[in-house]
């Protein structure tokens, strides 16, 4: 029997949204730029840029003279170029493994015309549009604030004529003019916020997808008993079989993006240490934009963290409410194998070790106050 393949409602719209996160991939490789021109190592003249940006911000660091407040800004931007570089090099030498991600959200969107789980369709359509609807709001407050950051903090840099990232190799004197050394802090900081965006905008897009994914697959089990279960061998191989690509695709994902996540947490803690200091300065309107992304950043990991480990947590429990004591022994093996590989908690981890959820958030929250503490004790 021919298996005839369509898509649900809102797929166009996701095809033009997948065709936009691709876009900013391939301008972060800059395949734009003609093969003859750069030869293939366009993709890393961008992770190149953030190693020069990271060595001017710690030459300004080190040889021109701040106040703590200056210190602290500059520590800030340097873990942040850091930050920028390692995110970067994680999208553009893992292109072809995010491809996968890309084929099994699309794959999602497909409806089967021999499906055997009833209302398949409405279930991911109502999960994958509701994904889709959030990604959009998300990146429209990720792209306003980010470019409201870098103006705002230029400017305050250039009114107080505070040098953090200065051109490598000239020293400060009392006659050079610093107009230049602007312009070229200007360059580095533009170049860095757009670098800084991109790789944000991907992983919480995906993110965001997966998660509708565990939605989705959490209603499938809710409504195991309204299946047809004159089939219902072949209906638990088919949910067998999905929760098996949900495990091997949360597996690439955390592969991918196992570097950027363990140092997104790393810096973020840095971040949070020194941006509760300059909350409490004169200046901090200069600041809000930066600010305010610093904790966006920050407490989304750590929420989708939370949702994932939250969601597969709760998936033993929903294969043990179902009907399973109306199955045949054969059937309940079966469920009882995904009982078993819903016991392997899908969560983040930063380098491996550390549990990313809210847990995390508040205990970081808590120990930026204490070290403010410290800081204005000192002062």
């Amino acid at each position: 029997m021919v298996d005839i393949v369509e898509y649900i409602e809102c797929y166009p719209e996701y095809q033009k949204f997948e065709e936009f996160l691709k876009c900013l991939i391939r301008f972060l490789n800059l395949s734009c730029i003609p093969w003859k021109i750069v030869r293939g190592y366009g993709k890393y003249i961008f992770p190149i840029s953030q190693i020069y940006s990271l060595i001017s911000s710690v030459f300004a660091l080190v040889y021109f003279e701040k106040d703590l407040m200056g210190i602290l800004i500059s520590v800030t931007l340097s873990t942040g170029f850091f930050q920028v570089f390692i995110k970067t090099l994680s999208i553009i030498t893992q292109s072809n493994r995010l491809e996968i991600l890309f084929r099994f959200i699309q794959e999602m969107h497909q409806v089967h015309e021999n499906d055997l789980i009833p209302d398949s369709a409405r279930i991911h359509l109502k999960h994958l549009k509701k994904s889709l609807n959030i990604n959009k709001i998300i990146l429209r407050i990720l792209f306003a604030v980010s470019f409201m950051t870098a103006p705002g903090v230029l400017l305050y840099f250039l009114h107080t004529d505070l040098l953090i990232v200065a051109v490598p190799g000239v020293f400060p004197s009392s006659k050079a003019s610093l107009i230049y050394q602007h312009i070229h802090q200007g360059i580095c900081m533009g170049i860095a916020t757009i670098e800084l965006l991109i790789p944000d905008v991907i992983t919480i897009s995906i993110g965001l997808y997966l998660i509708a994914v565990l939605n989705i697959f959490q209603d499938i089990i809710q409504h195991i008993h309204k299946f047809d279960f004159s089939k219902k061998e072949d209906v638990l191989i088919e949910i067998h079989k999905f929760h098996s690509n949900i495990l091997e695709i949360f597996r690439i994902f955390s592969d991918i993006f196992y570097y950027t996540i363990a140092v997104q947490t790393a810096t973020s803690v840095v971040f949070v240490y020194c941006e509760f200091f300059i909350i409490l300065s004169t200046d901090f309107m200069a600041f809000i934009p930066m600010v305010l992304y610093i904790f966006v950043q920050f407490i989304a990991v750590c929420i989708f963290g939370e949702m994932m480990y939250s969601k597969t947590e709760k998936l033993t429990t929903d294969f043990y409410l179902t009907n399973w004591y109306e199955l045949d022994i054969h059937e309940q093996k079966i469920l009882l194998m995904m009982m078993y590989m819903s016991h392997k908690i899908i969560g983040l981890k930063a380098a491996g070790m550390y549990d990313i959820n809210l847990r995390m958030f508040i205990e970081t929250i808590k120990a930026g106050i204490s070290f403010l503490t410290i800081l204005y004790t000192l002062t």
